[in-house]
């Protein structure tokens, strides 16, 4: 059975695939930052440039935020006796069925 399948892995499959939309909504807000305000300046983990404006630091700082929670709880929702490994190829698998972005599970 294909591990996107499984009924026991569903709340965390769904629980990854928001991830990896919050993390695609990420990449094109920070594209769209990048356009918009330049991409010059220092980089910063989750904002991506310190020469944004506030409300779009925040912003994105919100959907990186947003994605490590989601990951987080797709891991806590993990059946007991799944092991880890399993865990991280349906992540991956989700991913890869998906899209990801800069954050969170990846192909």
């Amino acid at each position: 059975m294909n591990i996107l399948e499984r009924p026991d892995l569903a709340i965390s499959a769904d629980l990854f695939a928001e991830s990896c939309r919050i993390s695609r909504d990420h990449v094109k807000a920070a594209s769209d930052a990048l356009k918009a305000y330049g991409d010059h300046g220092p980089d910063i983990s989750g904002v991506v440039r310190d020469h944004f404006p506030v409300c779009t630091k925040d912003y994105l700082r919100s959907l990186a935020r947003n994605v490590s929670i989601l990951c987080t709880a797709a891991y806590a929702a993990r059946p007991k006796g799944v092991r880890l490994t399993t865990m991280r190829a349906l992540a991956q698998a989700v991913a890869a069925r998906d899209g990801s972005g800069f954050y969170g599970p990846q192909a």
